[in-house]
């Protein structure tokens, strides 16, 4: 009896077994893309300058994007936050690509800002439309991005914000990282601040398969708004 057993455990085992090697339903090559996802860790959570996850505090960040062939792309990203609520999901789509002979990127869309567990009174959700142009240079890589919001957050009305960005490589193993950037707001009343420009300076390096970054983040926002401006913040990151 115990023999009949364990032959028919056998068959069934050796039945399911060709399961563990099953072809996906739907593969990524029949869908034309690839999904790729991303997880962080950051001393501190900054937002154009601004502490999202309050001074001090970390965060944890994850992401999930779909990529097609064609430069469309889809994704979605979440962070914890200390401030109505207590996480941030962001929802993403557009096109990526390079343009031109000289190979120019460019990178337009909208995105979703999203707070799912804030009162829906603090009217925080607001969205997005950006253009990003960026170029690879050899010795640094150069961005500049224009985003729009027709009604900002906390409904603070039309809203711009400019961006530039320089990497530059330093010996084998690190690059140096500036950010400049400028916010516009519509209604700075409702907003909670002027207008302000916004800044890092750090530098990124590769870490035993992680990405690290170390900067220095600040606006020129007076101390009566922002107490205690500008302060160092590290972050651990990876893609997969």
């Amino acid at each position: 009896m115990k023999t009949k057993i364990v032959i028919a455990a056998m068959a069934a085992f050796i039945g399911f077994a060709p399961m563990a090697n099953a072809e996906d339903l739907i593969s990524e090559k029949s869908l034309g893309g690839k999904f790729s996802a991303n997880a962080a860790m950051t001393t501190e959570y900054f937002f154009r300058g601004l502490t999202q996850s309050g001074k001090g505090n970390p965060a944890v960040q994850a992401g999930f994007d779909f990529a097609h062939n064609s430069g469309m792309y889809l994704g979605a990203w979440g962070s914890s936050i200390n401030f109505g609520g207590n996480i941030e999901t962001d929802f993403y789509g557009g096109w990526s690509g390079e343009v031109g002979d000289a190979k120019v990127g460019v990178d337009a869309g909208v995105i979703l800002y999203h707070y799912p567990s804030a009162d829906s009174t603090d009217n925080l959700d607001f969205w997005e439309g950006y253009v990003k142009l960026s170029k690879d240079f050899g010795v640094a890589a150069a961005s500049a991005k224009l985003s729009y919001s027709p009604d900002y957050t906390v409904s603070s009305g039309d809203a711009v914000y400019i961006e530039a960005a320089l990497d530059i490589p330093v010996g084998k193993y690190f690059t140096l990282n500036l950010h400049g950037g400028h916010q516009w707001v519509d209604d700075n009343d409702a907003f909670g601040f002027d207008d302000y420009s916004d800044y890092l300076v750090g530098v990124s390096f590769g870490l035993v398969g992680f990405s690290a970054q170390i900067a220095y983040v600040g606006t020129d926002l007076p101390s009566a708004q922002v107490a205690d401006d500008g302060r160092l913040m590290a972050s651990l990151s990876r893609s997969f």
